[in-house]
């Protein structure tokens, strides 16, 4: 089963996630007119854009995800069903962002420069483009086989307590970790199994990536507390303009 078919699963998961959201409003206020969001979910950061009086657009390959967007946001935002490195809009954004990790499901390097090309090609040219990704963990990837470890803290589910465990496997020559998600209720496993794929970028990847689709990288990021990315960084976000 694809965990993005399961909205009501991804929102309990979800539900007090806030940790990405001052640094996105700190950069997105800056900005006037539209804002684009690919990969957007059930719109869980829709409501900070909104707030800031911009007009927000959200693209996401999930029509179950896209419906619970629309009726969260009834007539206040639009969301369009699409993918993030094939997509056309016939307009034109002040501000573009990927969230957390989401650019990662660009499989092969071909769709991360697709992707790029598309957010180009819609950015306004004073526009800023912000990305936010893992920097790849040894540790994380190469984890003991067919083994589980908690991927969430607890959380309500369906009147139960609930947590997600996890295992994956790495191919460290594609370097896509497949990855399989539990869930745990009430302290038993239960057997459905919620499959996906992310491919790892290593900054020099997205430095090149980057820079050969055309944009300035303005800042390097390390954590949503606004620190530079340095060597103990565990993600890296990139905020761009067009170079």
């Amino acid at each position: 089963m694809n965990i993005y078919s399961v909205p009501d699963l991804y929102d309990a998961i979800h539900k007090d996630s806030s940790f990405d959201i001052q640094l996105l409003k700190t950069i997105a206020k800056s900005r006037s007119g539209s804002v684009l969001e690919l990969a957007s979910g059930t719109g869980r950061l829709t409501k900070c854009i909104l707030d800031l009086g911009l007009d927000y657009t959200g693209l996401e390959l999930s029509k179950q995800f896209i419906e619970v967007a629309k009726k969260r946001h009834v007539g206040q935002a639009r969301f369009v069903l699409g993918d993030m490195c094939d997509f056309k809009l016939n307009m034109k954004y002040n501000f573009i962002f990927i969230g957390f990790n989401s650019f990662l499901h660009n499989l092969t390097l071909i769709d991360a420069r697709n992707c790029l090309r598309c957010v180009y090609d819609h950015l306004e040219d004073k526009g800023k483009f912000l990305v936010s990704i893992f920097i790849p963990d040894p540790d994380f990837l190469f984890r003991e086989p067919n083994t589980f470890y908690p991927a969430t803290s607890f959380f309500q589910y369906k009147d139960s307590q609930c947590r997600i465990m996890e295992s994956n496997e790495y191919d460290d020559k594609t370097q896509i970790n497949k990855l399989t998600w539990y869930l745990e209720k009430n302290g038993e496993i239960m057997s459905d199994e919620y499959h996906y794929s992310m491919r790892m970028y290593y900054p020099h990847e997205m430095d090149i990536l980057l820079v050969e689709s055309g944009f300035h990288i303005e800042e390097k990021i390390g954590d949503y507390d606004g620190s530079p990315m340095d060597a103990e960084s565990g993600m890296q976000i990139y905020i761009c303009s067009k170079d």
